[in-house]
């Protein structure tokens, strides 16, 4: 559990309340009409509320209660959910204690647990709990605490403000996701794809007659034999490659509201996490360039600490609008051989046209569609329908455009998505290195 300190903000001391004022008001005009007209029967009335006035006020708290608060977990998937405690020191004796709880960021608390009361015997601690959601990915800062305390029988009130303390890390929930094991361009020494050159391997590429340097262990038998000639089998090396996720940020559609319903930012980051897991556990290297920040792109590296990186860097992806020139100068610097996979709802044409040109470049670029399949709009309007088929119309046509500029665009469907566009791309790189 993580906590934080104790000391409030708040430094003010307590303040008269409304029943305080009223209470001396009223015994000052009773004391002061028995004085001026001689009437013993009000200055019996005055006596107890004085009295009832004064002997709060002497045994008012000296000090007020410390409230820390604390969070079951630091980080968290989507869906899950941990415990918001809030521990409660109360050294003299209160009436009652308030407490008003904020929180920034996704994670949602229930609205009786945001704002309550609740009392507390002196020198105690009271422990708290709540239910704390985490419905969608993104950081979260949770346990900014308003304290308000009545005492001496509600004549004195304090309000004390303690600082937030509590963060909250929820990732992107990854779905099982794997693809085919072909790829386009397998770069480096060693890895877990097939590339095109003969090499030290696994998976066969033919047999050919013996020549000085072969290793023994190669020598197939069965063609030697059949042509009294020594004969080896050969296999393709193994490689690794280089994929580089490209999210197109400039847009948000959609509500999100967890399982039920995402935005096509939702799709994006939770199929970028899918596709970065996949590959960095088959030893590729994975790189992030999220255009809204396309001066802070992640680097391409392998292993599963730099998944962790990944996934910190798909929190704080966010709607943003960035020049076209910005978006060139960014995807000018991605290694000419990667694997690039351009997340997008299409429905921008920056990000679009400057993922054609770099298939004009030679570059291979494959366009997932990342819009949900149902859109939830949080406030339709009368013309909202209208408008969104104008979209949708536009939106096709630009699917098509890139189709007509060699960049296959497909829907995120999950596992097994990218297959098929994967073995064409891989045909369609390994036709072109031969015509040339």
């Amino acid at each position: 559990m993580s906590t934080g300190p104790a000391d409030g903000t708040g430094r003010a001391g307590w303040s008269p309340t409304v029943a305080l004022a009223g209470t001396v008001g009223s015994a000052a005009v009773l004391l002061g009409f028995a004085v001026l007209l001689g009437r013993q029967d009000l200055l019996v009335l005055a006596l107890p509320l004085a009295v009832a006035v004064v002997l709060p006020l002497l045994t008012r708290p000296g000090r007020a209660p410390v409230v820390r608060v604390g969070t079951g977990a630091a980080t968290l998937f989507e869906g899950q959910a941990t415990t918001f405690s809030q521990h409660l020191e109360v050294a003299d004796a209160v009436d009652v204690i308030r407490l008003r709880t904020y929180s920034e960021g996704p994670v949602e608390l229930d609205e009786s647990s945001r704002d309550f009361a609740t009392t507390a015997a002196p020198n105690s601690r009271v422990v708290l709990e709540h239910r704390l959601d985490a419905p969608r990915w993104g950081r979260s800062r949770i346990g900014r605490v308003s304290l308000t305390v009545t005492a001496a029988h509600g004549l004195l009130r304090r309000t004390q403000t303690f600082p937030e303390v509590a963060s909250v890390v929820t990732y992107p929930l990854r779905a099982e996701f794997s693809a085919t094991d072909v790829v386009p361009s397998a770069l480096g020494i060693v890895g877990g794809h097939r590339s095109r050159r003969a090499g030290e391997g696994v998976d066969p590429a033919g047999v050919r007659p013996f020549a000085p340097g072969d290793r023994l262990r190669r020598i197939h038998w069965p063609v030697s034999l059949r042509t009294g000639q020594l004969h080896v089998s050969t296999t393709y090396s193994d490689r690794d490659t280089e994929v580089v996720l490209v999210l197109d940020s400039a847009v948000e559609v959609g509500m999100s509201a967890g399982a039920s319903a995402a935005s096509n930012l939702d799709v994006a980051v939770r199929a970028a996490a899918s596709i970065a897991e996949h590959y960095l556990r088959h030893g590729d290297r994975v790189a992030v360039l999220d255009l809204g920040r396309a001066g802070r792109p992640v680097r391409a590296r392998t292993g599963q600490a730099h998944l962790f990186r990944v996934l910190d860097a798909l929190l704080d992806v966010r709607v943003a609008q960035v020049s076209e020139l910005a978006i060139g100068r960014a995807l000018a610097r991605i290694p000419s051989r990667a694997l690039v996979i351009l997340l997008s709802p299409l429905l921008s044409t920056a990000a679009a046209a400057q993922a054609a040109g770099l298939s004009r470049a030679g570059r291979t670029v494959l366009v997932v569609d990342t819009l949900p399949a149902e859109v939830v709009w949080p406030e339709p309007g009368p013309w909202l329908d209208l408008a969104w088929r104008l979209q949708l119309i536009e939106r096709d046509n630009l699917a098509g455009a890139l189709a007509d500029s060699g960049v296959p665009v497909v829907p995120w469907l999950g596992s097994g998505s990218l297959d098929e566009v994967l073995v064409g791309l891989s045909r369609t790189s390994r036709a072109a290195r031969v015509h040339r």
